[in-house]
């Protein structure tokens, strides 16, 4: 799957219940589109005219959609170009996920993280399995990790809330796009806000700095974390979007 990116609807039609992806591979310009209908298991080819202007096909008002700028209007997509993009997931509104599952947020299988996060990055819907590393003003182990293939996962990076340096950059964004990461969210301080916030990937952090964190690798991988008021541990899922955080123990549907 590491030709494929990712488009997922980050905003469903209150009406459907039925995820719908697309799948877009790297070349674009010179490869078909293939259109995954989560339920039927029906796929539509179409030839795109370039990476951002393609016809595909609607099963869900059952006519063609004559351009990207079309579908966001009305299905709010967002794209995810990278070398990665693992699975197909589509990111539902963390308002709804919350409505959904009120039973899993009463028990704390859910939980919604306090809202002291920024928003950075042109990806503001994004969810996956989580990955966790823990460090303070050391941005060594995070290099690390965003260097591996990201399947469509989710960094959460415990800085220990520390603003006195950053721990994410704008060249560390890319790479975390190139290698198929879904969303970073650091306990902690970003920078070169402008370049994150022109990567196609998803961001979240307490503030910006401009300073750069110190290179002697110390911290830990894999580990229980505690971020904006709750533990997160390394496999359950996060949903983020303009509403806020969500983890829960297990993937969620609406």
């Amino acid at each position: 799957m590491s030709l494929f990116s990712l488009i997922s609807r980050t905003n469903f039609p209150r009406k459907s219940s039925t995820p719908q992806c697309f799948l877009l591979p790297k070349a674009a310009t010179n490869t078909k589109i293939e259109t995954f209908h989560a339920s039927s298991f029906q796929w539509c080819l179409n030839q795109p005219k370039n990476q951002s202007h393609f016809i595909f096909y609607s099963h869900l008002f059952n006519s063609p959609i004559h351009s990207f700028s079309h579908a966001l209007c009305l299905w709010k997509v967002k794209v995810y170009v990278g070398a990665g993009g693992l699975g197909i997931m589509a990111t539902l509104p963390t308002a709804e996920l919350s409505d959904a599952n009120a039973t899993h947020v009463a028990n704390g299988d859910v939980r919604v993280l306090h809202p002291v996060f920024k928003i950075y990055g042109q990806a503001t819907s994004f969810s996956g399995p989580i990955v966790t590393v823990k460090v303070f003003e050391d941005n060594v182990l995070v290099r690390e990790l965003l260097e591996t293939q990201g399947e469509g996962r989710v960094l959460v990076v415990d800085g220990g809330g520390s603003l006195r340096c950053a721990l994410l950059g704008g060249n560390l964004a890319q790479i975390a796009h190139n290698m198929g990461w879904a969303g970073i969210v650091v306990n902690g301080c970003v920078r070169d806000v402008d370049e994150i916030n022109e990567c196609s990937i998803g961001v979240r952090a307490l503030a910006s700095n401009p300073l750069r964190s110190n290179k002697k690798r110390t911290g830990e991988k894999n580990v229980p974390v505690y971020v904006g008021g709750t533990f997160i541990r390394e496999g359950e899922w996060l949903y983020a979007d303009n509403d806020g955080i969500l983890i829960s123990k297990f993937e969620l549907s609406s």
